[in-house]
């Protein structure tokens, strides 16, 4: 299910439900009213290049003014469903918080002394959940559908509000794999907006995410609120004041998401060779056996990162480099002690030419010199069986690098001739 298909599906139930419509307050948080980030480099307005950087998706936080509401008469439900294309192809992603989610993350704040009817105020501390992962910047923009709902309350709609949070979590960061069970999630989720005292709290419809990085906030505040423009984002909460003591914002129903810009997943990530872990690992494992099988896993693997739709062309590049000089250091602390280091097509090993090809790029030449003969310690050798250093080592090539593409293809093409 598209976003345009849900939202002309929002749109007709809001014509059987004949509630009148008012503009709701969304708007954008550039870096002159974000402070005190914790990652500010993520979220500092720079504008966003296809083919040039990442973006990622993420929840900051969920204010419902009337917990005790949400907590005894209805069921709270949190959604967002985002499009965008990757490699070419469009994905989906579903994402949303069930009642029990929600419910348990509710901090209320006591009524005032002396007027006990007061609503209860709630902030859910749901800070930094993911939507979308890092994600290649392409140059199709990134569309995404956003509302909370109150759902009335009974044991089946619960039931099917908490299995859809589960589900799209569980599935969200697998993407394509989960665009049918995110069709599924979501043609439940657009039955359920028929039944009847449905309500919306807050609901957004944004088709241009990527101009730059920042904050996005989507309320149930009236477009013409006196907080317009007056508000800040601190410590990714929505704030009073610019300082990260001021007062949090709970004077309205709203979801603030933050849209983060990353220049690299070599730089960014600490969980980044978890993108190849498995393949690394299938290539050490290799040098116990004959020197073709760590030569066609170290294949397997450089072919995976080349055809890669999750990497830019620059991350590309230092990647295949990165994996080639600690293929070379791994051939001598893991392979045979009498095997040469590159044994050659001829006796099932990684040909020569492909070492020469990259060796063409001064700062990937010193890396393979000095990936000659080395002497590791126990953490060293442990370090370099999972895969961790050659993300370091790709980090540290990534300044000497030419134009994106150009180290990749020279180190593909060298592959694919052997």
């Amino acid at each position: 299910m598209s976003i345009a298909t849900l939202f002309n599906f929002k749109q007709s139930i809001d014509e059987i439900r004949a509630a009148p419509s008012r503009p709701r307050l969304v708007e954008w948080f550039d870096h002159d009213r974000v402070t005190e980030d914790k990652q500010p480099e993520r979220v500092d307005g720079r504008p966003f290049e296809p083919g040039g950087c990442y973006f990622a998706l993420r929840l900051s936080g969920l204010h419902l003014t009337d917990a005790r509401r949400y907590a005894q008469t209805v069921l709270p439900l949190c959604v967002c469903l985002a499009e965008f294309r990757r490699g070419g192809k469009r994905e989906t992603v579903p994402f949303s918080l069930g009642p029990d989610t929600i419910r348990q993350k509710l901090q209320t704040i006591p009524p005032t002394e002396g007027n006990k009817d007061n609503p209860h105020s709630g902030w859910v501390e749901l800070r930094d959940i993911e939507i979308i992962p890092p994600t290649p910047v392409s140059q199709a923009n990134v569309g995404a559908f956003i509302g909370v709902y109150a759902v009335p309350g009974d044991d089946i709609a619960k039931t099917l509000l908490n299995v859809m949070g589960t589900i799209s979590q569980a599935f969200g960061g697998t993407l394509s794999p989960a665009l049918a069970v995110a069709e599924k999630v979501y043609d439940g989720f657009t039955s359920l907006l028929g039944v009847k005292g449905v309500t919306p709290e807050v609901e957004a419809l944004h088709g241009n995410l990527l101009r730059s990085s920042g904050y996005l906030l989507v309320s149930n505040a009236p477009e013409d609120s006196p907080f317009k423009g007056k508000l800040f984002v601190s410590e990714g909460r929505l704030r009073h004041g610019a300082d990260k003591t001021s007062m949090l914002v709970t004077e309205f129903d709203y979801c603030l998401l933050s849209v983060q810009r990353l220049d690299s997943l070599v730089e960014s990530t600490g969980t980044a060779p978890d993108l190849f872990g498995t393949l690394w690992q299938e290539v050490v494992e290799g040098f116990a056996g004959e020197p073709s099988v760590a030569a066609s896993a170290f294949k397997k693997l450089q072919r995976a990162v080349f055809g890669s739709t999750q990497l830019i062309l620059r991350d590309r590049d230092a990647l295949m480099a990165g994996y080639l000089v600690e293929y070379k250091r791994a051939a001598q602390v893991f392979g045979p002690p009498d095997a040469t280091v590159i044994d050659g097509p001829s006796r099932g090993g990684v040909s020569e030419d492909v070492f020469t090809a990259a060796g063409e790029f001064g700062g990937v030449y010193d890396a393979l010199d000095r990936a000659e003969k080395p002497r590791l310690n126990k953490q060293q050798k442990k370090e370099l069986r999972s895969g961790a250093t050659a993300w370091r080592q790709a980090s540290e090539l990534l300044p000497s690098l030419p134009e994106p593409g150009q180290v990749s293809d020279k180190i593909f093409k060298a592959l694919l001739s052997t």
